[in-house]
């Protein structure tokens, strides 16, 4: 992989990975069930942490299911803080906006939200997974930092994540799965490579 990932160059060595549609299939599938999704987010948690670890795009094996429900349910804190709850807050805002007239004002503050929120996630996920301890997610600023900077060069894969869930919305399963599948892939080789960089030039 390139020092500076490019998003498309990555999202074609993920499709081209031997099992990729049937991994999205099933996890998919899982993400449809509630409590059962956890083992979707495990596979997430740990196809991130391995694309960390190794720089390029990696799918793990369907394999230790209380392994998964454990790593899942560490996915599953970041995710709901850092992507949820935003979320939610900014539904909650829109919902007391209409009552002022401004729904039009609403929903551009519900899709920068939701792509904001998208990069922000990820960057959580990537903070955390260095020491794989949930103090550094009380380090807001820093994540903060880590999205803002990065803001530019991910709207794209947002924006592609974004598309894959509105059109897939009757899906909702396998438009989140696959979404976080490729969007994860991208800003963890991303960040990746701006460590290396930084210990290069050190």
């Amino acid at each position: 992989m390139k020092e500076t990932p490019i998003f498309e160059e990555v999202f074609t060595q993920l499709i081209k990975l031997p099992g990729f549609w049937l991994k999205v299939l099933i996890g998919g599938l899982l993400s449809f069930i509630p409590i059962v999704n956890i083992f979707a987010f495990g596979y997430l948690y740990r196809m991130s942490l391995s694309v960390r670890q190794s720089g390029q795009p990696v799918l793990p094996e369907w394999k230790d299911c209380p392994g998964l429900f454990t790593d899942g349910v560490k996915f599953s804190v970041v995710w709901l803080v850092y992507w949820l709850l935003p979320i939610l807050l900014v539904i909650l805002f829109g919902w007391l906006m209409t009552f002022v007239g401004l729904d039009a004002l609403t929903n551009l503050v519900m899709w920068v939200v939701f792509l904001f929120s998208t990069v922000l996630f990820s960057s959580a996920l990537y903070r955390y997974n260095r020491r794989k301890n949930f103090k550094d997610l009380f380090d807001m600023l820093l994540i903060l930092r880590m999205t803002w900077k990065e803001l530019p060069r991910m709207i794209v894969p947002a924006l592609v994540f974004l598309g894959i869930f509105v059109l897939s919305l009757p899906f909702y399963g396998f438009a989140l799965f696959a979404g976080f599948l490729l969007l994860l892939t991208y800003t963890n080789i991303r960040y990746r490579s701006i460590e290396q960089t930084k210990v290069a030039q050190s």
